[in-house]
């Protein structure tokens, strides 16, 4: 008999998603300088990047800043980028230089650009309230985090406040659009996230016969 082939195996892996996995929206130091936005790739496939936008303005055509990222720029499975208000300032902090900056400071770290189709300031953010919010090609809505005297992504907001603190997605993999995805992180570790502990898988052992 042939082997049955079954249509559709094996499956194809999922797709990408993009989701905002940390935040520094009050650094200890200058601000907005030591601010930065990490995104993680969840899904299974390379995102094009420079399909999306992300800023802190949530209504098309008012003040705060939406910007998007280079032609070329991709996201692998797995992998997470951060976005550095100014490259120069995150260096120093982290010993690390990130993927993006918006506002030039270093020739080697390439920029975001303004979207002004959706608005044209720059991303500054409140420590008292703000959103982050990422959008596709279609400006529509990917993912958002809120905080302070913002609901924009969730009511209750996300956790934290307190100086040199980032909000943390944990584990990076949570998606219930709650602020129960996000933790007050002391210790901020851009570049990083937070991944589900593996269930371990027990080990069959050996059951000895009896000899008579």
């Amino acid at each position: 008999h042939l082997p049955l082939v079954l249509r559709g195996w094996p499956p194809p892996p999922p797709p990408g998603k993009l989701l905002i996995s940390e935040v520094m929206y009050n650094p200890a130091g200058d601000e907005p300088d030591g601010e930065w936005i990490e995104l993680y790739n969840a899904g299974g496939m390379v995102l094009e990047l420079e399909e999306y936008k992300l800023g802190d303005e949530e209504t098309l055509g008012d003040r705060e800043g939406m910007y998007q990222f280079p032609v070329g720029s991709v996201l692998a499975p797995g992998a997470v980028v951060v976005i550095a208000y100014q490259a120069t300032t995150f260096t120093s902090l982290y010993g690390l230089a990130p993927d993006f900056e918006l506002r030039e400071s270093d020739p080697n770290v390439p920029n975001l650009a303004k979207y002004t189709a959706w608005s044209g300031g720059n991303i500054e953010l409140s420590n008292s309230g703000d959103e982050v919010l990422a959008i596709d090609g279609n400006n529509e809505l990917l993912d958002a985090v809120s905080w302070g005297s913002s609901n924009f992504a969730f009511s209750p907001a996300a956790p934290g406040g307190a100086d040199g603190h980032s909000i943390q997605r944990s584990p990076a993999t949570n998606d219930t659009n709650s602020a129960q995805d996000w933790v007050d992180a002391g210790l901020p570790q851009p570049g990083q996230v937070s991944l589900p502990t593996p269930t371990p898988t027990p080990t069959p052992t050996e059951t000895a016969t009896p000899t008579s």
